[in-house]
């Protein structure tokens, strides 16, 4: 071999050997710092995003704003709120009314909901209806345009009419109810929600409805709401402002032909306090003669557990967080923080024990089917009493007025997670209008005297509950029942009458019978969160049965809950 053909034969092996090096040193290189990546201590920190389905959180909460609702919740998240809302009439004094509402949200996109709404107008109140709700999203976030979802709910009548939808007719044409108001009749309701956000920086919901009622006038509403909303000022969008509308067209079943149309519009803010809570005001304003002049809302709403619920990361990334690798060998560079989609879950607590005393102290509102005497004209009183009928209006005989503000207090004992048993106890703060006449047409004399018992309502009860903690949350559902004793209510004003059928001719005399106690069962549901392992707050809604249904009443219960 000549000289020139070994340095060519070495040049080729040489040449060969380096591609082989150049290949294979990257991998090797890989592999090496992988395997000392994996051995490497890291400590993941970020804030986590709530959302359901890949949507953004602003529609992941179940109201999107104060008059539209959107999309559903993340699967075993819970939303819970508070809601005002005061209408200015263009006729008669304004109405206030009053709403609890909390949801839940169950995989596959569904959801559950239930809520009771109260109302006061014109010194008069109480509990108007209760509700039941479900919604069903019909895809994943933006799978399909506009993310429709389908949404129906039943409301049970448990009050009193106590104003129309429109003004009230001309003096002299308004026929009285010898029984009293009329009950708010059920009704059933659909709903279209629809939602977007535009270009990461706009956010959209709307809704369509129509509601029937299955009773009395059978009224029937149907319209639409709509509210834009954008971020202003502070980090993570935790102040937004907007603007929201609703439009009503309604009809009796004698007024079909002649639709009442309400149509208001205005400005909201929503700000949030945590990532939990958030407060959203409203002040809309009347565009038509049949519109109340104003219509505002005050809400406060938490969104809370799902800590491990099935929702997806959102796409976009205005939704997601800067989060911090640290590492244990120094190492700083471009890859020491990264943007993380997910975050490993921490271990699940345990919130709920077994062997558990509970110590439970709450705020009441009992309210009752009826209200007392309504319009009491005490000429009225005589004159039905001479006639052998009895009283006009209906009227709760135990409790009182139609409703009562007080507290209470529970022990329990839970022998099992799910089992408990305990006594309870509460104290209303009572009143009821009554009457003192006294007649004799002999002498002559007729004296009239309206008069208010104010007294104070207390109860004992022993009480079974059954409660489920669902994994993973902090979040416990339970139902009771309970039987006792209630006292210091019952009071009444008998009237009786010897005489001709005459107001001003026959003998009258009022007798008044004290307080007695009765027997009382009671039952009802409620929700138990957990703020640490030891403190909870309790929301529930209960029903106290007496002796009739002109006895029974409802309460709503708010307190804080201490486990031991």
């Amino acid at each position: 071999m000549t000289a020139k053909c070994f340095y060519r034969s070495a040049a080729r092996r040489f040449i060969a050997l380096n591609a082989w090096a150049y290949l294979i040193f990257p991998i090797v290189n890989h592999s090496a710092r992988a395997q000392s990546t994996v051995e490497q201590e890291i400590v993941v920190t970020g804030e986590e995003v709530p959302s359901a389905y890949g949507a953004p959180p602003g529609f992941s909460r179940s109201r999107f704003s104060n008059i539209t609702q959107a999309y559903v919740l993340p699967p075993w998240a819970f939303f819970f709120g508070e809601i005002y809302e005061g209408q200015g009439f263009r006729h008669g004094p304004p109405d206030h009314l009053f709403t609890q509402e909390i949801e839940m949200g169950l995989p596959y996109r569904f959801g559950v909901a239930a809520e009771g709404k109260f109302e006061r107008f014109n010194g008069g109140g109480g509990a108007e209806t209760v509700s039941l709700e479900a919604r069903w999203a019909l895809a994943d976030w933006n799978k399909i345009p506009l993310n429709p979802t389908i949404f129906a709910e039943y409301k049970f009548g448990v009050g009193t009419i106590r104003h129309e939808e429109g003004p009230p007719p001309p003096a002299g044409e308004e026929e009285e109810e010898e029984s009293g108001p009329p009950k708010v009749p059920d009704a059933y309701e659909f709903r279209l929600l629809l939602a977007q956000d535009f270009g990461e920086r706009f956010e959209w919901a709307m809704n369509w409805f129509f509601e029937k009622e299955n009773t009395g006038d059978r009224g029937r509403e149907w319209g639409f709401s709509q509210s834009a909303m954008t971020p202003i000022f502070l980090p993570n969008e935790r102040l937004k402002v907007g603007v929201e509308m609703e439009y009503k067209n309604f009809t009796a079943k004698d007024t079909r032909g002649n639709p009442m149309n309400s149509f208001v519009i205005g400005p909201t803010v929503a700000w949030k306090p945590t990532p939990q809570t958030r407060l959203d005001i409203s002040s809309l304003f009347g565009c038509t003669d049949d519109s109340p002049v104003a219509d505002v809302f005050v809400v406060f709403s938490w969104l809370f557990g799902g800590e491990h619920a099935e929702a997806e990361a959102p796409v976009s990334t205005r939704f997601r967080y800067l989060t911090k690798v640290s590492r244990t060998d120094g190492y700083s560079g471009k890859d020491s923080e990264k943007e993380m989609k997910q975050v490993a879950p921490p271990p699940c607590p345990e919130w709920y024990g077994d062997d558990e005393w509970n110590v439970n102290l709450w705020g009441t509102y009992a309210f009752t089917n009826t209200e007392y005497n309504p319009n009491l004209w005490l000429v009225d009183v005589v004159q039905s009493t001479s006639e052998g009928n009895p009283v006009l209006g209906t009227y709760d005989r135990y409790i009182g007025g139609d409703h009562a503000w007080g507290g209470g207090g529970d022990i329990k004992y839970f022998f099992y997670r799910y089992f408990g048993v305990g006594i309870e106890g509460f104290a209303l703060d009572a009143s009821k209008n009554g009457f003192d006449i006294f007649e004799d047409p002999t002498i002559p004399i007729f004296t009239t005297e309206k008069i208010n018992h104010d007294h104070t309502i207390g109860a004992v009860l022993g009480t079974f509950t059954l409660r489920y903690p669902i994994p993973w949350t902090r979040v416990a559902p339970y139902a009771w029942a309970g039987a006792g004793a209630i006292f210091g209510g019952g009071e009444r004003d008998v009237l009786t009458t010897q005489g001709p059928p005459d107001a001003f001719a026959v003998h009258a005399q009022t007798h008044h019978f004290g307080s007695e106690t009765k027997a009382l069962g009671q039952f009802g549901a409620g929700l138990e969160f957990r703020i640490a392992r030891h403190i909870g707050l309790t929301n529930d809604l209960s029903f106290g049965v007496i002796d009739g249904p002109k006895n029974n009443f409802g309460m709503f219960r708010s307190g804080l809950n201490f486990a031991f």
